[in-house]
């Protein structure tokens, strides 16, 4: 096995450990992400132990440099066509290490309108932390990880949501499994890293319109 080969079952069996006891084994793990999926290693585990809120942890494989994917995810004009409910994004501050983003989502009548300041910590096409600063959310996290390997990029996005205000549980979770895989194709197709044109299609199709 080439090394990077090796780097990326490693990453899988790591990850493969932390997820559910009903999740996929790591072999079926990378044979759906070397076909193309968006593969939930976990969702929602965060409203178990909290009792409100939302998180999932999602992988997908990138035909396509860690430089390019980073350069889709920290553009605001870009995230219009990623991010589900997308009204406003605006960069407040910026440097190579560290930013500031105001966003505005809102993805109908069911969910509440989110209006938060967040701040994304930087290491360059490996990482980026993401930290809520102020907002109607009592919480936002989240994290990126890109790890080029024989195969692609390995993406992995991570996001805990907590609303201020009450909202179902199902409706966080269902918006968590729709939207966080729509957004890891849409971000592979932008990035020019879909490894068919079939997939690419599929992939701007699930982009925001």
């Amino acid at each position: 096995m080439r090394n990077r080969d090796l780097l990326l079952a490693v990453i899988l069996a790591g990850c493969a450990a932390r997820a559910s006891p009903a999740a996929a084994s790591d072999s079926d793990v990378q044979a759906r992400l070397r076909a193309g999926e968006v593969v939930a290693l976990e969702v929602d585990e965060s409203a178990g132990r909290e009792g409100r809120g939302g998180a999932a942890r999602m992988q997908v494989l990138v035909q396509a440099p860690a430089r390019a994917v980073w350069a889709v995810i920290v553009s605001c004009e870009l995230a219009y066509r990623f991010i589900a409910g997308l009204r406003e994004c605006e960069v407040l501050e910026e440097s190579a290490g560290r930013a500031r983003v105001h966003q505005v989502v809102d993805q109908g009548w069911l969910m509440p309108r989110y209006d938060f300041v967040f701040e994304s910590q930087r290491r360059p096409y490996e990482w980026i932390g993401v930290s809520l600063v102020e907002g109607n959310l009592d919480r936002m996290q989240g994290s990126w990880r890109f790890v080029e390997t024989a195969a692609g990029t390995l993406v992995e996005h991570e996001l805990q949501i907590r609303p201020a205000a009450p909202v179902p549980r199902f409706l966080l979770r269902r918006n968590l499994e729709r939207n966080m895989p729509d957004l890891l194709a849409c971000v592979r197709a932008l990035a020019d890293g879909s490894s068919t044109e079939a997939l690419r299609r599929s992939d701007l199709a699930r982009c925001q319109r």
